[in-house]
């Protein structure tokens, strides 16, 4: 009997593994910016489905497409689990759920992108078309900046948010390894806005915590907003820009408004909640982080609308937040209110929005329609005799990357958790690009005459 020539397989092996990544990368640099930001995010599920089916990453049986399932929320930022992630899991397997919450709510193209210019000056000409398409940023920003920007505040308030948890929950019965893992993997879903807890309740045992939900609401907003406002208002304290970007306004001014508006809604129609646990959970839903501190399937349907609209709006323009972002909705509410008045332009705030951007607010918030009926649709056949609002709520939780349920996901069928997957790949990667994605079109950068005083608009 002749000896397994192990060099041998060895080297056979290797050979492959750089054959498969040389006709992989070939496949890459074919695609589209669009096609590869699908591609990527599609990829990266799967690789973390491979790992969370190891026996070492569960405690106990998790069927194959609750893996997939928990992976695809993971790496979308989702944080919707069709099984008790909490309980289901090891310890390595949450580390690796950390891992992809994070490179999730990034963009993997960030951080490989950063990577590559701590050891190069430029980015190379493929890298920057992925980017522009994965990112809206307004003219005024620069991208090497940008991508600068985002990797520091994200590491800055990520820790900042985690030795502020550490705190508290030293000072409350937590052992330090405890205190510590607790810390950062909040404080990175809070961030990333994924939604994933530790606690098989999400965070219904701090309901009365003050700390906690500041702390939580604080990293949430931070990781909604954007990188864009972080930048902006950085360029314009350090004088390199003379004045913060009309993005950057708008942004905070419609998060404003909404989160007043449905705390204010959710904090009527719920007299059991109080006005700390109602802005808490608007502001996760909007967020679109996902937790809650209260169940949400208590509340009163009027609270459950308003908390799938915030859901369905989502976040600001390349922050880590789902939905159809708040300057698309600002921006079609100023085509409503233009019109009304009959202006010749469509303005906002006393400057008029370039055409360009009001196509693709428009494009995004109809297409956006579309995908969160024809979700629902399908929910309605698949998941016949279970209820619509259920349905809804879900639909809107998936496609806006929010994770917010009414204790509602492990219910669904297979072909149902098929459908939910499917949205959450969706509502991260953007509707705009998915389409462009999969019509192969690139975006066209030749704009329609504006007026002279216009203002540059991230959608």
């Amino acid at each position: 009997m002749s000896s397994i020539n192990w060099k041998e397989i060895f080297c056979q092996l290797k050979d492959f593994i750089k054959m498969s990544v040389k006709k992989y990368t070939l496949f890459v640099l074919r695609l589209s910016p669009h096609q590869n930001l699908l591609q990527g995010i599609v990829m990266y599920t799967f690789l973390g489905w491979i790992a969370l089916s190891l026996p070492f990453m569960k405690t106990q049986s998790v069927g194959w497409l609750d893996n997939l399932f928990t992976a695809a929320s993971a790496a979308s930022t989702t944080g919707l689990t069709s099984v008790n992630f909490a309980d289901s899991y090891s310890f390595l397997g949450k580390l690796v759920v950390l891992f992809m919450i994070q490179v999730g709510g990034l963009g993997y193209m960030t951080m490989s992108s950063f990577l590559y210019l701590s050891t190069s000056r430029r980015l190379r000409p493929h890298q920057k078309e992925v980017l522009t398409a994965e990112f809206s940023l307004p003219q005024t920003l620069d991208l090497h900046d940008f991508l600068r920007a985002a990797m520091i505040f994200t590491a800055v308030v990520e820790s900042v948010g985690a030795v502020l948890l550490f705190n508290y929950f030293m000072h409350h019965d937590f052992g330090i390894f405890q205190a510590a893992w607790y810390s950062i993997f909040h404080s990175v879903s809070a961030f990333c806005t994924a939604g994933f807890s530790l606690w098989s309740d999400s965070l219904t045992g701090f309901y009365d915590s003050k700390t906690v939900n500041i702390i939580i609401m604080g990293l949430s907003l931070a990781g909604s907003m954007g990188f864009i406002v972080v930048t902006d208002i950085f360029n314009w304290v350090t004088r390199r820009a003379k004045e913060i970007s009309y993005t950057t306004k708008i942004i905070v001014l419609a998060t404003t408004v909404l989160l007043a508006f449905g705390s204010l809604i959710v904090f009527i129609t719920n007299p059991e909640m109080n006005l700390l646990e109602s802005v808490f959970q608007c502001t996760a839903a909007m967020t679109t982080s996902g937790f809650n501190t209260v169940s949400i399937s208590s509340m009163s349907s009027c609270s459950l609308l308003i908390l799938a609209m915030l859901m369905s709006i989502g976040g600001a323009p390349s922050g880590t937040g789902g939905g159809i972002k708040c300057t698309a909705v600002t921006s079609v509410f100023a085509i409503l209110y233009s019109q009304l008045m009959g202006y010749k332009h469509i303005s906002f705030l006393g400057r008029r929005i370039p055409l360009r951007r009001i196509y693709l607010a428009t494009s995004t918030f109809i297409f956006y329609a579309i995908l969160l009926f024809i979700c629902l649709f399908w929910l309605s056949f698949t998941e016949e005799g279970k209820p619509f609002l259920n349905l809804v709520f879900e639909a809107a939780a998936a496609l806006g990357t929010a994770g917010m349920t009414m204790d509602f996901t492990p219910q669904l069928s297979a072909w149902g958790k098929g459908i939910i997957i499917i949205a959450m790949i969706i509502g991260r990667v953007g509707v705009i690009t998915f389409g462009l994605a999969l019509l192969d079109i690139g975006d066209d950068d030749d704009d329609a005459p504006e007026p002279t005083r216009k203002a540059d608009l991230a959608i």
